[in-house]
């Protein structure tokens, strides 16, 4: 069954590059997080603002009507269970 374009306005593509920005944002914030020893205790929490911004980001490209990258989903899968085991 063909997925049904929803909105691909101006608008809903101004959303997908937004959320690309933070996602981009939010995975610095954990890579760094992983060599400064001062914010390693902020681990979990950076965590958890890079699973919004990627859950964020597939759902702008989902009101897109477009199909959400394997590795996105692989990538949300895996930070998925490491919220549940901290």
């Amino acid at each position: 069954m063909l997925e049904q374009r929803l909105h691909s306005g101006p608008v809903e593509r101004e959303q997908v590059v937004f959320c690309l920005r933070e996602l981009r944002a939010a995975r610095a914030h954990v890579q760094k997080a992983r060599y400064d020893t001062s914010l390693r205790w902020k681990r979990d929490s950076l965590r958890a603002e890079l699973l919004t911004a990627l859950e964020g980001y597939a759902a702008a490209i989902n009101q897109l009507g477009a199909p959400v990258p394997h590795r996105l989903r692989m990538e949300i899968d895996l930070y998925r269970g490491l919220q549940k085991r901290a």
